[in-house]
């Protein structure tokens, strides 16, 4: 009966979720209790176990994408040196057909909370790798879509791209302020950035002399352990490993320092409804290893049999030009010069703003909006979920998600708590598993943590004989 209440309760879930105009994409947020809820808001430090402490493996990992084989592809290019000029344009020619493409994977490396009078502390040591990118517009569309055949002229189209993997040590502090009101946090952090890709690139077609030329502009900054190769014509057609570097010494460098803060609330309104609010992730990092910064100057000069018509501020191409022609060529475009000074950049910040309430003991619903600040690549979701406590050991939340402009997402996760340690595991898009072509975006989370130094509970609970008594445990009972 049990597991037909379970699925009842499950499929109610889902099909209220269906019908909801909402989005959500981190399912876990409003559960306090769960080991990384103090990532989303420091606030939320305050519902940790006395002493908490994970470690990895077992700490796990969270992990979301769309888009996973391009940039999976364009890495072991990177990475084994037997990229080609095709594979860097074979990497333009699909980012430019997405509108955002996202990627972001954070394992924790060690976890240690402790609760005490003064209120609730954590030290976390965790690695963060995140790729943004949007080169969708009206030029990319123009270069790679038949159908797309007006482009006007002397009109910029960016192409940002966002890449960055560092390793994070922070102390975190949360204290109730009002009692059963008002609690804060705040988290200061430390990074060491291992790797940073930033592009400021634009591109867009201009007439001269009755020529019409495709250019490139602006610059991509790097800060990536590879030599970058250009050809006599300063073509960019590949790269290499430095012959100096080491895997070990390149993890563990001291380089490229940086620092940022995390802050939050969490308003108890009234005994049903809180309110809760964060910024996570209000920092930078100065790069200072392995810079390259890529100042495009390319060129490719639109062939006249591809010109149907032209006027003076557009021009429009016939349905045969488009990178995917045999004779198109775009090598040109990648024309660089290169320089190595140092740069710095700020990371993507969060802003979270959430409502949670308390429909009954065992079940709540949670409003969540995430805004996401990165120079040309900003994003915003919106979520319901709903929560349920299945018994003292085991919760179960699901909802709705869009998250970018992949709309067909449902996230689902468990939490499960036992007096000294708690696992969890949940996905953005259980629907990815279970009918991959009907979505784009892929996603999970899990993981587990200790409670260390507990007292032991000796006794064993009353029974209905001895209502008020509560025998040892590993006391024997013997038969008269």
């Amino acid at each position: 009966m049990k597991i037909k209440r379970i699925s009842v309760l499950l499929v109610a879930l889902l099909i209220s979720a269906l019908l909801s105009n909402a989005q959500t994409n981190l399912v876990f947020y409003h559960d306090h209790e769960q080991l990384n809820s103090s990532n989303f808001n420091p606030a939320f430090l305050t519902s940790q176990q006395k002493f908490t402490f994970s470690i990895f493996p077992m700490s796990g990992m969270s992990v979301g994408y769309n888009n996973q084989e391009i940039i999976k592809d364009m890495l072991i290019q990177f990475l084994t040196g037997n990229q080609t000029q095709e594979d860097f344009q074979d990497v333009f020619k699909s980012l430019m057909k997405r509108d955002l493409f996202y990627q972001c994977l954070e394992f924790p490396i060690l976890i240690f909370g402790h609760n005490t009078k003064w209120g609730s502390f954590r030290f976390q040591i965790k690695d963060v790798e995140q790729i943004m990118s949007d080169f969708k517009s009206d030029f990319s569309d123009f270069l790679s879509n038949p159908e797309f055949r007006t482009m006007s002229l002397n009109q910029k189209q960016a192409f940002p791209a966002s890449a960055v993997y560092y390793r994070e040590y922070s102390l975190g502090f949360g204290k109730e302020i009002i009692k059963d009101k008002l609690t804060v946090g705040i988290k200061a952090k430390l990074y060491f950035g291992k790797l940073n890709v930033t592009s400021d690139v634009d591109g867009g077609i201009e007439e001269s002399s009755n020529r019409f030329l495709l250019k490139t502009y602006g610059s991509a900054k790097l800060s990536i352990p590879l030599d970058l190769v250009q050809n006599r014509d300063s073509i960019l057609y590949g790269a290499n490993m430095p012959e100096d570097f080491n895997a070990i010494n390149y993890l563990f460098s001291s380089k490229n320092m940086g620092a940022g803060i995390d802050i939050g609330l969490n308003y108890q309104i009234n005994p049903q409804l809180e309110f809760s609010a964060s910024v996570i992730d209000l920092g930078r990092i100065t790069w200072n290893n392995y810079v390259s910064t890529m100042n495009f100057r390319g060129v490719y000069r639109l062939p006249v049999q591809f010109i149907e018509t032209s006027g003076p501020d557009y021009v429009i191409k016939t349905p045969e030009f488009s990178t995917e022609a045999d004779n198109v060529n775009f090598a040109g475009l990648f024309k660089i010069v290169q320089d190595h000074n140092n740069y710095s950049t700020n990371l993507p910040t969060t802003f979270f703003t959430g409502l949670r309430y308390e429909v009954n003991p065992k079940f709540s619903v949670g409003l969540l909006n995430r805004y996401m600040s990165a120079k040309g690549l900003n994003q915003n979701s919106f979520s319901l979920t709903g929560h349920y406590i299945v018994n003292k050991k085991l919760s179960i939340s699901s909802g709705y998600s869009i998250i970018g402009k992949s709309f067909t997402n449902m996230p689902l996760a468990i939490l499960y708590k036992q007096e000294s340690s708690q696992s969890f595991i949940g996905t953005d898009n259980f629907l990815s598993f279970l009918a991959p072509s009907t979505t784009e975006f892929s996603g999970i989370t899990f993981g587990t943590c200790f409670y260390l130094f507990r007292k032991k509970n000796l006794y064993r609970s009353p029974t209905e004989d001895f209502p008020y008594y509560k025998p040892k445990k590993n006391k024997k009972v013997q038969a008269l």
